[in-house]
Formats: C-alpha cells, structure tokens, sequence
C-alpha cells in the first residue's frame, strides 16, 4: 500500500510539474488520472488513505475546470467525490484535513459561480461552509488560515455582489471587509496577502459604485464618496508599492481602481481630479513599466475623455466601476496543489 502511495504522489507532482510549467492541463488530467486509478485501490477507513485520494479528485477538479466550461460538470463531480471522502476525516486529528476540507468547498463554489447560468445560491452556500471549517480550524497555522479565511471572505463577497441588491450588498460589504480585515497586516510583505486584500477593495468598490449611482442626491452621499476614494487610493498606493519591487500581476486591478477613481472624483469632487491623476501617473511615486502600462495608459484616455464629456452629477446609469471580477482559487494562489 505504501508503494502504491508513493507511486500515486509522483504521478501527481508530475501533473502539478504540467500545469505550472506548461500550463498543460490536458497533459496533467492523464498522470491525475493514473494517480487516482492507485489511490481507488487504497482502504479509505484510513483517515491519511481518504485523504490521499481526496487529493487527486481535487487535482482532477482543477485541471477540468482550467479546460473550461464544457467541462466543469466533471469538475463538480471531482470536487463531490473529495468532499465526500474529506466530511467525515477527524478534523482535530490533522490541520491538513481541515485545510483540504476548506480547498474543497471553496473551489466547488468557484465552479459553481461561473456557470451559465451561475448557480449563485449553491456557489455561496459552498462558500459559507469553507468559511466555517477555516473558522474551526485552529490547528493550521495561524498566519496561513488567516489568509485563507481571507480567499474565502474574498470570493463570497465577489459572489455575493453579483446579485445586485441591497440586502447581497449589505452582505458582500461585510464579507469583503473582514477579508481585508485578515491581510491587513501582512498584505505590505506578502503578495499574496495583497492580492487578497486588493480584490476585496474592488468588491467594496463595485459596491460603492451602484450605491452611487442611485444614492447621488442622499444626504450620506458624501460619506460614500470619502470611502469610496480612500478605497481606491489605499489599493493604487498598494500596487505602486509592489510595483517597485517588481510585482507588476496587479496592473488590472490597478487600472479598475484609477478608473473608479477617477469617476467618483470627476462627479462629487472634481476640484480634486488633476491632483488624483498626477498622482497615480507620476513615475516617481512607482515603477516607470507601471505608468506606462498598456492597461494604466488606457485608463488614462478613457479618463482624459471623461474630463472633456462630464455631467454635472452621476445618474443611476452612471458606470462608476464595471462588473469585472477577479476570485482567487486556493490551489493556483497559495502552493496548495495535492500530492
């Protein structure tokens, strides 16, 4: 059995060598595959021989979903298959099942939020329950479970805004903020932490942004515009300062940010506009490869032609901020692929 074990992880390191040099997936599904044609041989009333096998239903999982939409129903069949091999491990026994456990959840509810139609309220109840495990799980290290936690906040909150309501919204707000609430700490030092925090301040963005648009006469308007911009100021300064020691993954983000803005500076606050905008497209202040992005380049015309075509005040049809999303996937985020 041990043989059989070990044959099954190398299989598996080979599939995982695939995906992150070549970014083969098909290539990678056939060593899963022959792993998990191993690892069904193994006596599964072995917690570690659950666990084992619950690791190439997930390596599979991944390597489908990254195949596209026409295969992520075997995906979620991947993902049910290692969740039922994962529910009844004895989580106190090892931080790893609880991290497994947490992995499985969470990517089954990404899965779920891209189908199309997106089957939302399935994809947020996976989301909640991999929440719930990470809340339990006080054996992991504590730095990592917060992050973690943080991932999954994240991706709720992403999920949830999709919804478009207010009591979503409300929900997707408190999701999003104590995901930043997690990396806070840590998102000065670690990428990975600032990717978490960075995609959270876009969802609370995004919200911010309907909010508005339908709340430009309120009299907390002005409390929203505050928000708002601290929000996007806070993520542009984060970025610029990766920027400078050579991270340059968050250009995307960075340009949803200054676009957003910029937007709510030109509607609520436009005497501060020139000075936003110096500001983010002075070389001084980040990388010279950053101002001169393509996608901070675009954002710059498009806000140039802003400035020359602005109403006075923002409508309900104003797109303050657009409806990319950007969820993060345990496995290709945090070295959390499965031998």
């Amino acid at each position: 059995m041990e043989a059989a074990d070990a044959q099954a992880s190398l299989f598996i390191e080979e599939g995982i060598r695939l995906m992150q040099s070549r970014n083969d997936a098909d290539a990678a599904l056939l060593w899963f595959d022959r792993a998990l044609e191993l690892r069904l041989r193994l006596p599964t009333e072995v917690p570690i021989h659950a666990y084992g096998l619950a690791a190439c239903w997930l390596n599979r999982a991944e390597a489908l979903t990254c195949l596209g939409p026409a295969h992520h129903a075997l995906a979620l069949r991947a993902y049910d298959e290692a969740l039922v091999l994962l529910g009844p491990l004895p989580l106190g026994d090892d931080a790893r099942f609880s991290k497994r456990l947490a992995i499985a959840h969470q990517n089954r509810a990404l899965v779920l939020a891209a189908q199309n139609p997106p089957a939302t309220v399935d994809a947020i109840a996976a989301s909640v329950d991999a929440i719930a495990v990470l809340d339990q799980a006080h054996a992991m290290d504590a730095r990592e479970r917060e992050y973690l936690l943080a991932v999954a906040c994240m991706n709720l909150a992403n999920i949830q805004a999709s919804e478009d309501t207010i009591v979503s919204d409300l929900a997707a707000q408190q999701a999003a903020r104590r995901a930043l609430a997690l990396v806070t700490a840590y998102e000065h030092e670690d990428a990975a932490a600032a990717e978490a925090g960075l995609k959270a301040r876009h969802v609370l963005c995004r919200i911010a942004g309907r909010r508005l648009s339908v709340q430009a006469e309120s009299k907390t308007v002005m409390t929203d515009v505050h928000d708002a911009t601290d929000l996007a100021e806070e993520g542009l300064e984060l970025v610029r300062e990766w920027e400078r020691r050579g991270i340059d993954r968050f250009q995307p983000l960075a340009s949803d940010l200054f676009r957003f803005g910029a937007r709510v500076y030109a509607y609520f606050q436009p005497h501060f506009l020139d000075e936003f905008v110096s500001e983010q497209l002075d070389p001084r202040r980040s990388a010279h490869s950053f101002v001169q992005s393509r996608e901070m380049q675009e954002a710059a015309r498009e806000i140039v032609a802003l400035r020359q075509n602005i109403t006075p005040r923002v409508t309900a049809t104003t797109p303050i901020l657009g409806t990319r999303r950007y969820p993060i996937s345990f496995s290709s985020a945090h070295k959390t692929r499965f031998p």
